[in-house]
């Protein structure tokens, strides 16, 4: 179940990242089009910007004649006879018509005759306001257009050459040299064509007067190909990766699992092993205490301490094989100060083969709690057999009881080179041991805390770690209630 539901967890999250993927290069995609869009855009208004200035610079010519046609009349005749940018001239006052250039076009003269008889013709604009009347402006009347001047009470109109300014707007843009694919039209009729047509276009018209021409600019769309294709494999190699690692993690765990089970099959073996010459251990010593129960002290004791540790041995050796199991616990009334005493006792002397002092301190007089008297002293021989690993060179150990309200507190320190303070959490995982100096040519399972922190907590109470200077400090606390602010 837990091999689906992780497989299941891995193509939801591949599908994720492949759908999060695609909708990425969709919106590459839509960028790249409409940057496509907005460079046609800016390219064609320059396009514009250039044929509508010739009409600007149309519009200041105009104005420079104006003084001279304005002071004498006559001098509209002369200009029409040299210069090819107009193509007619007429001159009205009021209601009156002063000049008129003589043309066979009669719409030309009932233009200027409607012009003089009405000269709101020449305000009918669309891109002026009802309420703002200018003094100049363009009018356009079929093929006659029309630029104006109000110079005091006299209007003054020019007929635009539109053949010269065709001309004029077809030289500039060869003379541009533009490398863009565009089409400029006058109505039906082609004016100007660069390049070659592609399926983008994109239309747009002069601005009045010339509302008429129409810019048609050809734009090819972005490649794509490439985009999705690499696109596609970026997605691929991401996911690719992602199931590396995922797998390479999976092949780690799973070599990790099977190495942690190889190794309690190991250490249940080997304990396996161990019960039987234990169990004679025990029934001959005690067989001996009894048969040398009248020698002289200290053999008696020391017959009391083989037997009492071979015992002790025995249930280390039972809790190995339960590991990972919820050990049978005998509940009752513990003097933990008569248990300390005897774990001194005991590890003194190891202790000692080892050159470290093992000191009782703040020992209570008859400290007695309800607790499991075997797994107490299976928690205190972890500590001081570790002290007795790798704090050789501290040269002493402090063994502590201490009570606080409905707490008490028993402290193994030591004074040798401590543990880093990042792998004090990793320490009671099952088979992990610091990679240090101090760990180097000692030998151990890596599952002595593990066992210890699993009795703590059986025990209700827990075991919490400091790092002092110099040193470190293993307490059991065994508790009602939890209270992280003790000091003993």
């Amino acid at each position: 179940m837990k091999k689906i539901t992780t497989i299941l967890s891995l193509f939801l999250l591949m599908t994720l990242i492949s759908f999060l993927g695609w909708r990425s290069i969709e919106h590459e995609v839509l960028m790249r089009k409409n940057n496509e869009t907005l460079l046609a855009k800016s390219h064609i208004n320059n396009i514009k910007l250039s044929i509508e200035s010739l009409l600007n610079q149309r519009i200041s010519y105009f104005n420079s004649l104006i003084s001279m046609i304005d002071s004498d009349h006559n001098n509209a005749k002369e200009l029409l006879e040299k210069e090819t940018d107009f193509r007619k001239i007429f001159v009205i006052n009021k209601n009156n018509i002063l000049f008129l250039s003589h043309s066979e076009d009669s719409s030309w003269h009932s233009l200027v005759e409607s012009i003089a008889l009405d000269h709101s013709l020449l305000l009918n604009l669309k891109d002026h306001d009802e309420q703002f009347q200018p003094n100049s402006g363009w009018y356009q009347n079929y093929d006659h257009l029309i630029y104006w001047f109000i110079v005091s009470d006299d209007i003054i109109g020019f007929e635009l050459s539109t053949v010269k300014l065709t001309f004029d707007i077809i030289n500039l843009l060869d003379n541009q040299s533009l490398e863009d694919n565009f089409k400029l039209i006058n109505n039906d009729k082609q004016i100007y064509s660069n390049g070659k047509t592609f399926e983008n276009e994109f239309t747009e018209s002069l601005k009045y007067p010339l509302q008429n021409w129409h810019l048609t600019y050809y734009y090819s769309s972005p490649n794509l190909v490439n985009l999705y294709i690499l696109g596609i494999g970026g997605i691929g190699l991401l996911i690719l990766v992602l199931f590396g690692f995922v797998f390479y993690g999976y092949r780690e765990y799973s070599r990790t699992l099977r190495l942690a089970k190889q190794q309690v099959t190991f250490v249940g073996q080997v304990s396996h092993e161990f019960k039987t010459p234990l169990t004679n251990i025990t029934l001959y010593s005690e067989m001996l205490s009894e048969y040398l129960e009248e020698e002289p002290a200290p053999i008696p004791d020391y017959l009391q301490v083989i037997s009492a540790e071979s015992k002790r041995l025995t249930r280390l050796i039972q809790n190995v094989l339960a590991f990972n199991k919820p050990n049978n616990l005998n509940i009752k009334p513990v003097n933990l100060t008569s248990l300390l005493k005897q774990v001194y006792l005991t590890f003194k002397p190891i202790l000692a083969a080892k050159s470290l002092q093992l000191n009782l301190i703040n020992l209570e007089n008859d400290c007695i709690v309800n607790t499991d008297a075997d797994s107490v002293m299976q928690i205190l021989n972890n500590f001081l057999s570790n002290a007795e690993k790798y704090a050789s060179k501290g040269k002493q150990v402090d063994l502590s009881l201490c009570r606080s309200g409905k707490q008490v507190v028993i402290t193994v320190r030591d004074y040798g080179e401590g543990v880093a303070s990042h792998l004090l959490k990793q320490i009671f995982k099952p088979f992990y041991r610091v990679s240090s100096s101090i760990t180097e040519g000692v030998s151990g399972t890596g599952i002595g805390l593990t066992i210890a922190n699993q009795l703590a907590k059986q025990l209700q109470g827990e075991i919490k770690v400091i790092n002092k200077k110099p040193g470190i400090a293993f307490s059991l606390i065994l508790m009602e209630q939890k209270n992280e602010n003790i000091n003993c």
